[in-house]
């Protein structure tokens, strides 16, 4: 597992949340995403932390990363806020990615970035794919800290 590329597909919520986990706090700049209408496809190239192939979640030395393509199918609409087209260079931090229902039988997928920015994808079901490509390399910065909004011993 060290050392293997990961392939996947999604075509359910949970399918989708799997994808997520495993591209919490990948990166990319504007530049490396696209929708193309015609072929209803979206895509977006990361750089995405192996967490997978630590030992330990909690341990970040020698965490690695690679490139990864994230391609939606299917897409009927793409929608964003708080993205700046003319910045393409900066790059953006993906927090999660989510499902809502859409009016009648639209599914939205929401892109959740840092700093409030949003793609939301309109269509009919859920098709995507994420494959890892391109050499393995050590992490070029560590991943940022989540902490909880409380302790889990103050929840009421």
């Amino acid at each position: 597992m060290r050392d293997r590329k990961l392939k996947l597909r999604a075509e359910d919520a949970e399918d989708l949340a799997v994808l997520a986990a495993l591209l919490q706090d990948a990166r990319a700049p504007l530049f490396e995403m696209v929708y193309q209408p015609g072929e209803r496809r979206f895509a977006a190239v990361f750089r995405r932390y192996r967490r997978e192939a630590q030992p330990h979640p909690d341990v970040r030395d020698g965490l690695t990363e690679v490139a990864c393509a994230l391609v939606f199918e299917e897409i009927e609409a793409v929608r964003h806020r708080g993205l700046d087209p003319a910045d393409r260079e900066r790059v953006h931090r993906l927090l999660t990615i989510a499902t809502h229902p859409g009016r009648e039988r639209l599914v939205h997928i929401h892109l959740v970035f840092d700093g409030g920015a949003e793609i939301r994808l309109e269509c009919d079901r859920i098709r995507a794919r994420m494959e890892d490509f391109g050499e393995i390399v050590a992490a070029l910065e560590p991943p940022p800290f989540h902490p909880l909004d409380e302790p889990a011993g103050e929840r009421g």
